[in-house]
């Protein structure tokens, strides 16, 4: 369990901060440096080989250096941090052994870290034990199908949708990390599915395997609106929204009374500066609709509703209902292309990094 002696801890860290909105790999500082020493651990801190790190769009917010109203900027000469899974190979805290499998909302961007697992420090960053079923599942799993997104997506259409059986919802960036459970719990719940994604290869996944009642290329049409209007004959009753924008835009010209649109994201508009953003027209759409329109940031709803989220998840995976895919990255080193990749759309699945 204990790193190799020729073993180095290489990290990634930002470098600078993005001056017009753009996500490139001149923001990220690669470095390789010692492994810290287990000998020199601190009273009540683990030393954690990090063995999966997620790359996600909300981590381009912290790259502006500016807070938001949910997340801190990254620090310049800092490594990146985002929810993570690894090993403890060391320990001073009787809570943790070596070879306790933890997880966490901020690991670094590195191949061996500390954590200071005081109550209130662990608390704060999500750090924990993995204990029964997840500690026994495997590790990507938790960055996958029982990681951040899935969650989301459970959350998002159970919680704030509400669904009702043959309703008609859209979702949005449908084979990306929250879109393609969302495709798949919707289908189960008996929704009539309309999912729309960047690439002919990611529309036959949706189609094919998830099996999606109606797919389209968005990059291929030439009238979001229209597109919409001929794929949801009957309107539609919800949006699960992970793009923003024109999209939304579109989307809100076709909803019938009472629809629901779960605010997930917005990655459409995240690389643009202020101005720049795109500004709805038909916002009049969600009084005269009486639509309930619905952000939600996921991090606050862990402690009410993962322990259900996981048990319906395991179930659906034990059954062959619910299948995730993953865009898996090799080596910590290649985590700054991962996250340009995953910004202009061509990952395939969530985006994580196998260190």
């Amino acid at each position: 369990m204990s790193p190799h002696s020729s073993d180095n801890n290489v990290s990634v860290l930002l470098k600078e901060y993005s001056a017009h909105g753009k996500v490139s790999t001149d923001l990220y500082d690669v470095q390789s440096g010692p492994v810290p020493n287990a000998s020199s651990l601190k009273p009540n801190e683990v030393l954690v080989h990090v063995r999966y790190v997620s790359v996600d769009p909300y981590l381009r917010m912290r790259l502006s250096g500016v807070d938001g109203p949910y997340s801190r900027a990254f620090k310049v000469g800092h490594p990146i941090s985002s929810h993570g899974v690894g090993e403890v190979i060391a320990s001073t805290s009787s809570d943790y052994k070596e070879g306790d499998r933890v997880t966490g909302g901020a690991f670094p961007w590195s191949k061996y870290a500390t954590f200071d697992v005081t109550p209130e420090v662990a608390k704060a960053s999500g750090f924990s034990k993995l204990e029964g079923v997840l500690a026994k599942a495997p590790l990507e799993w938790h960055i996958g199908v029982l990681g951040m997104p899935s969650f989301t997506a459970w959350y998002g259409l159970n919680v704030i949708a509400q669904p009702k059986k043959g309703e008609t919802i859209v979702v949005s960036a449908a084979a990306g990390a929250v879109g393609q459970a969302v495709v798949q719990l919707a289908k189960s719940l008996g929704l009539y599915v309309v999912a729309a994604a960047g690439s002919d290869e990611k529309v036959a996944y949706l189609k094919d395997e998830l099996k999606a009642d109606a797919v389209f290329n968005y990059k291929k049409v030439d009238s979001y609106s229209a597109t919409l209007k001929g794929l949801c004959p009957r309107g539609i009753d919800i949006y699960f929204d992970n793009v923003g924008g024109e999209f939304l835009d579109a989307v809100l010209e076709h909803v019938n009374k009472n629809a629901r649109i779960a605010a997930c994201g917005a990655i459409s508009q995240y690389q643009k500066e202020k101005g720049e953003t795109y500004g709805i027209k038909n916002v009049m759409s969600v009084v005269g609709n009486e639509v309930r329109w619905e952000g939600f940031i996921i991090m606050y709803h862990y402690k009410s509703h993962y322990e259900a989220f996981v048990k319906d998840i395991t179930e659906r995976v034990k059954n062959g209902t619910f299948n995730y895919k993953l865009h898996i990255s090799e080596g910590i080193e290649t985590a700054p292309q991962a996250m340009v990749d995953m910004m202009s759309g061509k990952n395939f699945g969530k985006t994580c990094v196998k260190v």
